[in-house]
Formats: structure tokens, sequence, C-alpha cells
């Protein structure tokens, strides 16, 4: 435990560290800003491993962790390189190139992130798995029957939107890595929810608007996964602003894990 409170401590560190070097950076300002909105949203993450000994414990959340600490080292290097100043034609050739090595740094943080949020998730797991509450009702000749009660679980079209995303991603023309990574995610997410599937949790008012708005983000990222698989001479939409909005959705999908997660970590306490 003492290597994972370690390497929290480390990324948290230097979380903090970032986000104070934005504040003073003189070029490539909104690319820096956008990584502090991400290393902000980590920083919860990382709050939660702090509070739970056995989340640290796990061998998945220690690899996680590390991936994560050696990202948020890179793009303290980055942000930090960002305060300097340089005369005006250094500074539109150097601008470009690390505004494209922040974008990266970005969305592999994104990417470690959502790991992390799963492996949460996972370790919340066997906390929430009560199952069905069972109640007796009479048969037709007065006798008792045990019935569970019914009670909304995945919904099927989540598992069918993730198996389209998957068989969607191998013929994709355009934007294939961000693909790639929506199909990770997805999948991702939809294994994680079928193992809440007969449980009480899924009761949870606060659950099932979570979910459901999952099943919507799902169904944009089909959509978007289906748009990058024409490879028309004119688009309807640029492989530019595909991109745009593909990360807009794994950002949607990072969101609605938050959710999850604080709704689980709250019924786990209560029962």
């Amino acid at each position: 435990m003492a290597d994972a409170l370690g390497s929290v401590t480390k990324a948290l560190d230097i979380v903090f560290k970032i986000k104070e070097a934005v504040d003073t950076v003189k070029q490539n300002e909104k690319d820096c800003e956008q990584i502090k909105k991400r290393v902000e949203r980590v920083q919860h993450t990382l709050t939660l491993f702090q509070q739970d000994v056995e989340l640290m414990n796990s061998a998945g959340s220690r690899t996680a962790l590390e991936a994560l600490r050696e990202v948020l080292s890179e793009a303290l290097e980055l942000v930090t390189g960002c305060k300097e100043e340089t005369n005006l034609c250094c500074l539109l050739i150097k601008a470009g190139e690390v505004s494209k090595k922040l974008n990266k740094a970005d969305q592999t943080i994104s990417n470690i992130n959502s790991e992390v949020s799963l492996t949460i998730m996972l370790c919340i797991a066997p906390h929430t798995t009560k199952p069905l509450k069972l109640y007796q009702a009479p048969d037709e000749h007065g006798r008792s029957l045990q019935l569970v009660k019914q009670t909304r679980s995945v919904p099927p079209t989540i598992s069918e939107i993730a198996v389209e995303i998957k068989v969607a991603v191998d013929r994709v023309q355009r934007n294939k890595e961000e693909c790639i990574e929506v199909d990770k995610r997805v999948n991702g997410v939809n294994a994680l929810l079928s193992q809440f599937g007969n449980t009480e949790l899924m009761k949870d008012p606060s659950m099932s608007a979570s979910i459901e708005k999952l099943h919507t983000t799902f169904c944009i990222a089909r959509t978007l996964v289906m748009e990058c698989q024409k490879r028309n001479i004119i688009f309807i939409r640029s492989g530019w602003e595909l991109s745009k909005q593909l990360r807009e959705v794994l950002d949607q999908i990072d969101l609605a894990l938050d959710d999850m997660i604080t709704i689980s970590a709250n019924y786990a306490c209560t029962v």
C-alpha cells in the first residue's frame, strides 16, 4: 500500500504544480488551460483513491496510477516550458509543436484517467452487488411463491450499441485512434455495467439517470464512428470536426463514470 499511496501523493503533487504553472504561461494559453481542466478531473479521481485502502492495494490500481503519474510529469514539463519568453519567430514555430504535444498529453491523461475510473468501479462493485429483495406472493391456490421483484437492469440497447461500435471500428477510414479509444471505453463501461445488472443499486434513481445519459452518449458515439467509415472526396463533416466531437464523447463518458462512482460509493456506505 505504501507504493500506491506514494504514487497517489506524487501524482497529486504534480497536479498542483501544473495548475500553478498554467496561471503564468506566456504561450499556448488555450492548450494549457485545457490541461488544467483535465488535471482537475484527475485530482477528483485521485482523491477517491486516498480514501480507500483496498482500492490502493489493487494491482491494477498501482499500474494505472504509475502510468498516470508519468504522463502528468510530461504534461508538467510541457506547461512549464510555455512560461518561457521568446522572440516572435521562434514563438510561432515552437507554439505549433508544443500545441500538438499538449493535445497529445491531454488525450493520454484522459485515456489513463478513464482506466483508473473503471478500476475504481470494479473495486466498488463487490460492495454494491446486494441482490434484489425477494417477496412472497400467493399463487392461484393461495400458496406462497418466491418471486424476484422486477427492476431496471442494464438496458439491452447499451450492449447492442457497444457491439455495433466494436464492429464499426474495424472499418473506419478516418480518426482511427479516437474511434479505437471510443470502442475501448464504451465496451469497458458496458462490461462494468453488466456486473450491476441484478442488484438493488440499479433501482437507484440517480443510477438510472446516469445510465440514460450513457445511452444517449453511446448513440452519439455510434453515429460518429460510423461517419468515420466514409471515405468520400467531399465529407459531410471534416476529419477535424469529427475528431473534436469524438473527444467530446470521450469526455461525456468520463463524466458519466464520475457520476456512477459517486453514486456507487454512496450506496456502498448504506448497505
